[in-house]
């Protein structure tokens, strides 16, 4: 029959060493102690396990050379044996007292594999198989027999065996909070306390207003007046239907001949060059269609044909003389012009054009200028009055001065609505650096607040994309007071004290400290720990 065999850790405790023995599926086991007996060592323990082997129908054997362990395992009846491949034998008792009747035996080597007979009941087989256990006086009442041989009549009940694994348990979570405390405790002390000393000083107010320039293309700076603007835009291709409100006459010109002569030598060689007026004495204007030459051969008469300068009857019949001739040269007309008709249109004008391209976005400004502003990104202030619209690509059809068959045309333009803004760093920015030299010379004086928070934009004018306004603000200006003198004045103090030393200092109105964490009532010996926060007083 198979055994079972279970190594005893040092730090076992009894009641380990009966679970395991518990736990086997094995009816024979060998229990192996470490070189150090440990938990063993009591005769006690011995007979618990015994006694608990037994009433688990289990045979036990320890493995073991130790004469003390051998002595104390034949006291609770337990067959010890060498090594695993030795016989089991019951050590002799020396020197042990025993209780009235408790029965002490002595036995010889017996092999572990035989108690597997007496787990069946078979005790004369086990007798039979091991002749050593006869001739060591071993009768059938020995603990390899299945008969209970301890004292009757006994009323005492066994020693209680203390859980160690839960006194353990307990021992490492009292350490760890021990060790938590103790961590919070340095927290608590030496490393939260903080504190912050809030001064409230009196104030007089100084006002900004002063001429500015802003664009997304200038630099802030304040010899120059400029400011850096961001610019918000979007861009929509757009087009509106107008009517055309010019009127023109789209008739025929009239045309006609006219001829160049001279009788002054030094005119010959002049060229009177294509498209020069002439004026006819009903007061029409004509134009010469081609260039002519004057020269010996033509200059009794050098003709070129006339247009009318514009449509109309009203060019027709014009004869005789004209004016408009190179000096020293006549000219005339060789016969009455005709041709010239009349027919009055409508036509696109300049006007009509401009209020087309304000119709494209007149019954939008406001909701363009909303969606403009929520296009900022960041903190910016909007610079209102700078909204605009620019338009490119602008196409009539029909164009300025044709006609509109119809009486109507059609607009279409790149239309780019753009709004300015001023980001608050630089406006920001801008307004420390204003004050700061109008502050030069004034060394007892800072600012508290440059009143860039309800800065104001007024007379905006935008030219070229360039944003001009007066810029109005509220400053508040006091006393300069020295950050590190007060840190020194508060460090190692409670809140009296100090409030009682900082208000003492000229421009000082109020002073209040801030503790954290609530228990902190004096502020901390180490300045690195210790903040000062300057506030506006706002009555003044």
């Amino acid at each position: 029959m198979n055994k079972d065999v279970i190594y005893i850790d040092v730090e076992d405790d009894i009641t380990a060493i009966i679970s395991k023995v518990k736990a086997s599926k094995e009816k024979i086991v060998a229990l192996v102690p470490p070189k150090r007996v440990g938990v063993l060592q009591s005769a006690v323990n011995l007979r618990l396990l015994a006694r608990s082997a037994e009433q688990s129908n289990k045979r036990l054997v320890v493995i073991t050379n130790n004469h003390a362990l051998m002595s104390l395992a034949a006291a609770a009846k337990l067959p010890v044996a060498k090594n695993l491949q030795s016989k089991p034998e019951l050590a002799e008792i020396t020197a042990i007292e025993t209780d009235g009747d408790e029965e002490v035996i002595d036995g010889n080597e017996l092999p572990v594999g035989e108690h597997a007979r007496q787990v069946e009941g078979d005790t004369a087989e086990v007798l039979a198989a091991a002749p050593a256990i006869s001739s060591a006086g071993l009768t059938p009442a020995s603990p390899l027999a299945t008969t209970d041989t301890r004292p009757k009549g006994k009323g005492k009940s066994g020693p209680k065996v203390p859980n160690f694994n839960t006194f353990r348990k307990k021992l490492i979570l009292g350490i760890s909070a021990g060790v938590l405390f103790i961590g919070f405790m340095v927290w608590a002390i030496f490393i939260a306390p903080r504190a912050t000393v809030v001064v409230s000083a009196k104030t007089d107010d100084q006002s900004v207003n002063i001429d500015v320039k802003a664009g997304d293309a200038l630099t802030t700076s304040i010899d120059k007046s400029t400011i850096k603007a961001v610019v918000s835009k979007k861009v929509e291709e757009k087009s509106v239907d107008f009517p055309a409100t010019g009127t023109k006459n789209v008739g025929e010109k009239a045309t006609g001949t006219v001829q160049f002569s001279t009788n002054n030598i030094s005119a010959l060689g002049t060229t009177i060059p294509a498209g020069t007026r002439l004026t006819s004495s009903q007061g029409t204007v004509f134009v010469t269609n081609s260039s002519v030459t004057i020269s010996i051969d033509n200059y009794t008469g050098a003709p070129t044909g006339v247009t009318a300068l514009e449509q109309g009857a009203k060019y027709n019949a014009a004869s005789g003389a004209m004016s408009g001739a190179p000096s020293g040269i006549d000219a005339s007309l060789t016969g009455p012009t005709s041709g010239g008709t009349d027919k009055i249109a409508k036509v696109v004008t300049a006007n009509d054009l401009q209020q087309a391209k304000e119709d494209l976005v007149d019954d939008e400004a406001d909701s363009k200028e909303s969606e403009l502003k929520a296009g900022f990104k960041g903190k910016v202030s909007v610079i209102s009055g700078s909204y605009g619209v620019d338009y490119t690509n602008v196409t009539s059809s029909p164009a300025v001065g044709a006609e509109a068959a119809s009486g109507n045309a059609t607009l279409k333009a790149t239309v780019t609505y753009r709004l300015l803004g001023i980001e608050t760093s630089e406006l920001d920015s801008y307004l420390d650096k204003y004050l700061k030299k109008e502050l030069e010379g004034q060394d007892s004086q800072r600012v508290y607040d440059n009143g860039e928070a309800k800065a104001k934009f007024q007379e905006v004018e935008v030219k070229k994309g360039v944003a001009e306004f007066i810029l109005v603000a509220t400053a508040k200006i006091g006393p300069k007071l020295d950050e590190g003198k007060i840190k020194d004045q508060a460090k190692g103090r409670q809140f009296g004290d100090i409030q009682e030393s900082i208000q003492s200092i000229q421009g000082v109105e109020d002073v209040d400290v801030k503790f954290f964490p609530f228990w902190v009532s004096t502020v901390p010996g180490d300045e690195s720990k210790i903040g000062v926060e300057f506030i506006v007083d706002e009555s003044n």
